[in-house]
This record gives structure tokens, sequence and C-alpha cells, in this order.
């Protein structure tokens, strides 16, 4: 009888150790997590524009499955929210906190985000913006 409970106990525990219970090991969106700094702005293809230090912070939400994050987003302008990923081609989607929404084609490689977006008066915005302590092993 003992030995039939510790065959039965080593199942279990074999059974239980072999599931997946534990989601992915990596973030959907965690190419994006950290801090970035804007380094170009351009507006209708001219030339850089003049801005002050910019930044924005893409973090986690409670899902680590899904691809929606929190933003930060530091400088001259100042706004909070969610972004989330969508679409094909995809999309980068901004929802701040009074419930205003930009939608950015985007393109990330190496350390390097560009985002590019029609802003609210109608203009082409093209920024650059670059990860902060962006380390090569991350992606």
């Amino acid at each position: 009888m003992k030995r039939l409970i510790l065959i039965l106990a080593l199942c279990l525990a074999t059974i239980s150790c072999g599931s997946n219970d534990d989601g992915p090991e990596y973030s959907a969106i965690a190419v994006f997590i950290g801090e970035w700094d804007l380094e170009v702005r351009t507006i209708n293809s001219g030339l850089p524009e003049d801005f002050g230090e910019e930044s924005i912070v893409f973090s986690e939400d409670n899902n680590f499955e899904d691809l929606i994050g929190r933003y930060t987003l530091s400088g001259d302008t100042e706004s909070s929210g969610i972004f989330s990923i969508s679409g094909l081609p995809y999309d980068l989607n901004f929802e701040d906190s009074t419930g205003s929404t930009l939608s950015s084609a985007f393109n990330i490689v190496d350390g390097i985000l560009t985002l590019e977006y029609t802003n609210d008066n109608g203009d082409s915005v093209r920024e650059i913006w670059r990860k902060v302590l962006y380390n090569e092993e991350e992606e």
C-alpha cells in the first residue's frame, strides 16, 4: 500500500513538473520595454526640428503574454497611458489617460525605434528614438 501511494505521488509530481502552466519565458513586447530618447523629429520630410529633451518609457501591463503595455512620455510633451501593437502591417497605438489616441507605423532594429504618423495638424511626422543603455544581447 505504501509503495502504491509512493508510485502515485511520483506520477503526480512528474505530471505537474511537465506541464507548461508557467506561460512564455519572455514578454511579447520585450523589445520595447525600457527608456527611449528622441534623437530626430522631421515634419513633412523637412529638416530636423528643434525640440527639448524628450523620452518615453515603455513598461509591461498586468498580462505578460499580450501586445499591450504602459508608456510615460516626458519632456516638452507630458503624457502617459497604454500602448498596443495591432494590424498587418503592424501599428504602434497610443492611448493617453484622457482617451486621446495616436496610431503610428513603426520599425524597430538594434535599439532604434522609428515612428511615422500624422499629427493633429495633418502633418507627416517621422521620429527616431534610441533605446537608453541598449545592449545587443536584449534582441
